[in-house]
């Protein structure tokens, strides 16, 4: 049975316009698509959360470096099609913006609710060890120079992307409302991870712990 997350309380210090929010993400089923290109069998939140850990590390990391992390044996040009090239600039570009933008409008690419909850469990368990491997692609290797609260984030997210597919789900309303709690925390620690790490450019945020992971 999933576990929810500690609690949270979020407090922005930026005031926004909501009109001027930045663009979503493409749709995962786009994505997914994109990297069937590829021939790969990479999914779609591993990908998105690799970019997110890169980007947490190090924010000037372009598309390319993303790109051929994740594919170093792949050429340019031909072998990568158009289509797909664009579809990889645009998911980099709209989460560089989403990272720093003070709504803190940061989305985690995952499976809609039309797919099932053990589907979205293990799509988020990809996402997390993407973010890991983001990270140390970005030059994080260790955690413990971390802040507290980042670190404590970073662990979380390598405990789930350990469990992989080993959650007992029952289908239950409770699984289904501690995986949206989990994701929410999971989506607003990354968002306090960057601040720590990029505090120039991320939106201000703070988490508040209350009862921890079991």
């Amino acid at each position: 049975m999933l576990k929810s997350p500690p609690y949270f309380i979020l407090r922005f210090s930026t005031k926004y316009d909501i009109a001027a929010m930045p663009q979503n993400l493409p749709d995962y089923t786009i994505l997914a698509s994109a990297l069937d290109k590829l021939d790969t069998e990479i999914t779609p939140s591993e990908v998105h959360g690799t970019l997110c850990g890169l980007l947490c590390a190090n924010d000037n990391a372009g598309v390319d470096v993303w790109r051929q992390a994740l594919w170093p044996n792949q050429p340019g040009g031909d072998l990568l099609a158009a289509e797909a090239r664009e579809i990889f600039q645009q998911t980099h570009d709209i989460t560089r913006r989403q990272l720093s933008d003070p709504a803190c409008e940061f989305q985690m690419l995952l499976p809609d609710d039309n797919d099932g909850l053990e589907a979205r469990v293990n799509a988020l368990g990809d996402w997390c060890q993407g973010y890991l491997i983001g990270l140390s692609l970005g030059g994080i290797t260790d955690f413990a120079p971390l802040p507290e609260d980042a670190r404590e984030i970073t662990k979380d997210l390598l405990e789930i992307a350990r469990a992989g597919t080993s959650y007992e789900l029952e289908g239950s309303e409770e699984d289904e409302n501690a995986y949206v709690e989990l994701v929410e925390y999971l989506r607003v620690g990354v968002l306090l991870v960057n601040e720590e790490l990029q505090p120039t450019q991320a939106a201000p945020v703070t988490i508040e712990p209350g009862p921890t992971l079991h």
